[in-house]
């Protein structure tokens, strides 16, 4: 006796074995289940939702390990923006709602539970900062260019004209009086152009203080929340904190004006904080309705297709209890649920409902032909458990095929598809047979007559296909080499926006925000670092040039650097030495101020005297300022650009392009043309992190996985079916189908305009693994019935593989009730895959089984 019917013996024997002890102790093994399902169920019920890109990636990812390790340094946290939508006319009534929403937000009792900072106007933003104490830096951070115009300045004649000018600027409104009262000699416009660099090329109206669009159609509130956006709750809470705020806010102001807000102003928020809110709610209602959806439309065809409605429950029940199963393993291996995990349902709903058909199909034909229950189980489970249980394993290791990928997400998608599957074949093999007896034990007419299966009009497409062979067979040949080309086309999309739910309000108003405004409001982040403080103005000395030309040319809105307000201690010493050659005295200098403040009729305030106190400070000491001495003044503004830590200096610059950072090709030449002038390794390197770079790396990961997993899975299938038939032809003949029906999808994607992205490249090795179940059932019906014809065997074993085609396409088909954009471009290719599938193992099996019969099928059934 050969190896290989040993091997067919042995397994036949042991599900002989299973199908006895289920027949003996059907009772007790339900109940058994049913107390396993409980505890699964509670398990499954502590599982997290997570719901941002981030938790796709590898902790070790260094694009990853970066963008984490800034964000610990720095704090970095995205700026939550409230956007208020007015008509012209409406511009007073806009600034006083959103003062009043800024008082209301700041006295309410859960504001240091939620933000750090929130501004509506700048200039009273400047009024509470201690902006005043970064004057006694002025002479010694000063560019050497500018010193001349300090000293004249500082000159008793420059104090007393600057003093007059203010004095006019009041007079005739040109001058904020907020910005005077921090400067009163113009300092930190020797710096750098404050109102300029606050506005760069943005298209803003910042007259009275407010961010106004320059046609006064929106005015924006900033504000730092406390934590980061990747804290899903976080997000979600301080989402509803201000959308409750902003009712509290009409509501104070229809009191106090009579009038309701909303009426004319349309108030709503963006940013990265409520866009995961919304897009956690998104994610968490599609999860249900895609479990419900698969759930009931597999089931509903199941009852349709076999016209028997008490298969809600002993097909039903197994495929729940599969689910619950499958939850409580995904807590017990991850504890959450992330992007692609979230879809798994309809994949073990689609696979789950397609071993109870080949299982329950020739079950049916047993009882048909006259068989006992106890009969046409075990034959059921020994004649096509075999090909079951082959296709099951083969589908789960296609799934673990990816979990090769550096991609934690897909490597947990995979794992728990995986866990999914053998779950459901657990439950085919074991709780769905108990339950067919169960269900035959309370069964009052014992002599009832099996109901024919619905045969889907199969015959007829067949026998006109065998008619024309020729002429199907060339065209198959044709549209294969077509598609063939346009697959080889495909592109991997790696915008994010592209897989999100397009009906997120977030997402709509962050670009309207950058259109109207002129620019991102998201930056990329470029970090410095270096050993030494030297190293770290030399970069930031080379970078600076090429950010104002990027600036100049409009490719860059502005730009945020700590190190431009400051001065390398070089150059320091060389401030010193100007300033006393220029014969500036702390005396005189805090004398003429008094005078001309007086002159012109100003009260010298706490706040004249504090800044003088700076001023005179800075002037008298001439030691240099070093980096360290920055850091030890624990001034928050620093914190955020500047820090020491493991031997290195690191500061940051925050570069906000012209547009939105999704337009790829304006932010790739902003980052190339910046990265091109700073070393990336040595003792000082310079790297750029964000959305944008995490944007990039998915791309990468997606691509790389898509081609490393693709091609494991089918090294993958083709080992298990040369193991399964131990005969090249047969192997060759099984692969034909799917081989074709890969190509045919991803061909079809291509002309519909479907590209490659976050959610969807997981269709092909799923394919892989799924569709190569209808050639192996296909074959193996075929060497066990070699006395039929075949269109006569296709006509039967076509049955059960077009209801297992419609019954996963219904679990796919599920995703279309989705929100987001990502599960539905899911669902397409794999509904594309799945009929692909079918059609070429219903259509090119046979043919090629008609053609090669004695080169192929025949020649392997004598050996």
């Amino acid at each position: 006796m050969s190896k290989a019917t040993l091997k067919q013996h042995l397994s036949q024997k042991i599900l002989t074995m299973l199908a006895r002890a289920v027949a003996r102790f059907h009772v007790p093994i339900s109940i058994v289940f049913f107390i396993v399902t409980l505890v699964f169920g509670k398990f499954a019920l502590n599982l997290e939702q997570k719901t941002t890109i981030q938790d796709l990636l590898p902790l070790d990812n260094t694009v990853v390990a970066r963008f984490e390790e800034t964000v610990r340094d720095f704090n970095l946290v995205d700026n939550l923006i409230v956007a208020i939508n007015l008509a012209p006319k409406d511009m007073e009534s806009a600034q006083n709602f959103a003062d009043i929403f800024i008082e209301e937000v700041r006295e309410h009792p859960e504001f240091d539970t939620y933000l750090q900072w929130i501004h509506g106007n700048l200039f009273e933003r400047v009024e509470y900062s201690d902006w005043e104490s970064y004057i006694q830096y002025v002479p010694k951070f000063l560019p050497p260019d500018q010193m001349p115009q300090l000293i004249m300045r500082l000159s008793p004649d420059g104090i007393v004209h600057q003093v007059r000018q203010n004095y006019q600027n009041l007079a005739s409104g040109l001058a904020i009086k907020t910005l005077i009262e921090k400067d009163p000699l113009g300092l930190l416009d020797l710096v750098t152009p404050y109102k300029s660099e606050i506005t760069g090329n943005y298209r803003l109206d910042l007259s009275e203080g407010y961010l106004l669009s320059q046609d006064h159609q929106m005015l924006l509130l900033l504000a730092r929340p406390k934590k980061s956006p990747e804290d899903v709750d976080f997000s979600v809470a301080i989402t509803e904190f201000l959308e409750n705020m902003i009712i509290r806010t009409a509501e104070v102001y229809e009191e106090e004006e009579g009038v309701n807000p909303l009426n004319f102003l349309q108030v709503h928020l963006t940013g990265a904080h409520p866009i995961t809110a919304h897009e956690n709610e998104t994610i968490r209602g599609d999860v249900i309705s895609m479990f419900i959806g698969s759930f009931s439309m597999v089931l509903l065809l199941f009852i349709v297709a076999y016209r028997r409605p008490m298969a809600v429950f002993y097909v039903g029940i197994p495929l729940l209890s599969a689910e619950i199963w499958t939850l409580g393993a995904g807590y017990l291996l991850f504890g959450r649920l992330n992007f692609l995990t979230a879809t798994f349902s309809a994949v073990i709903v689609g696979l789950g409902i397609d071993y109870a058909i080949h299982i329950f199909s020739r079950y049916l034909d047993e009882r048909k032909r006259g068989e006992t229950v106890e009969v046409a189980v075990e034959k059921a489970l020994v004649e096509t458990g075999i090909g079951t249980l082959t296709g099951g394993l083969t589908t789960a290791l296609a799934f673990l095929a990816m979990t090769v990928t550096e991609f934690s997400g897909m490597r947990e998608f995979a794992l728990l598809a995986a866990t999914g599957i053998f779950f459901c074949l657990v439950q085919m093999f074991v709780l769905l047979p108990s339950m067919l007896f169960i269900r035959e034990r309370f069964r009052r007419n014992k002599n009832h007559r099996i109901r024919e299966q619905w045969d889907f009009k199969i015959g007829p497409l067949l026998h006109f296909c065998f008619l024309n062979k020729k002429l199907v067979l060339f065209f198959l040949m044709t549209a294969s080499i077509i598609f063939t080309y346009h697959a080889f086309h495909l592109k991997f999309n790696s915008d994010i926006r592209s897989i999100r739910a397009q009906s997120n309000p977030a997402i709509q108003l962050q670009s309207e925000v950058t259109n109207k405004v002129g620019g991102s409001l998201r930056s990329l982040t470029f970090v410095l670092n270096a050993q030494n403080e030297e190293e770290l103005y030399e970069l930031h000395d080379k970078v600076i040039p090429v950010l104002y030309q990027l600036k100049q040319e409009g490719l860059v809105a502005r730009y945020d650097s700590l190190l431009s307000f400051l001065q390398n201690p070089e150059y320091q010493v060389k401030n010193i030495q100007t300033l006393k050659e220029g014969g500036i005295a702390k005396g005189e200098v805090e004398a003429s101020f008094k005078k001309a403040l007086a002159q012109q009729g100003f009260v010298y305030t706490a706040e004249n005297r504090n800044y003088i106190k700076y001023l005179t400070a800075g002037i008298e000491d001439e030691t240099p300022v070093s980096l360290e001495d920055v850091l030890a003044g624990e001034s928050v503004m620093v914190k955020q650009f500047l820090t020491f830590g493991n031997g290195l200096y690191k500061t940051i610059i925050h570069v906000y392009p012209s547009k939105g950072l999704w337009e790829k090709a304006l932010t790739h030449k902003v980052v190339d043309r910046i990265l091109e002038v700073m070393p990336n390794e040595g003792s000082h390197f310079a790297f750029v992190t964000g959305i944008q770079t995490i944007s990039d790396e998915i791309k990468r990961l997606v691509h790389d996985s898509f081609n490393l997993t693709t091609l494991i899975a089918g090294l993958l299938v083709v080992g298990i079916l040369i193991f399964h038939f131990k005969k090249l032809s047969l192997v060759v003949l099984t692969l034909a189908p799917l081989a074709t029906s890969v190509i045919w999808m991803l061909g079809t994607m291509v002309v519909m305009g479907v590209d490659i992205n976050l959610l969807n490249f997981v269709a092909t090795p799923i394919i892989i693994g799924i569709g190569i179940d209808d050639g192996i059932h296909i074959v193996e019906k075929y060497l066990h019935r070699t006395n039929q014809s075949i269109i006569k065997l296709m006509v039967s074993s076509a049955k059960a593989v077009t209801l297992t085609s419609l019954t996963t396409v219904f679990g796919f088909s599920s995703l279309f009730l989705a929100d987001y954009s990502g599960f539905r471009s899911l669902g397409l290719s794999a509904i594309l895959g799945v009929f692909y599938c079918w059609l070429f193992s219903v259509i090119l099996l046979p043919l090629l089984m008609s053609v090669f019969k004695i080169k192929f099928v025949r020649k392997a059934l004598e050996d």
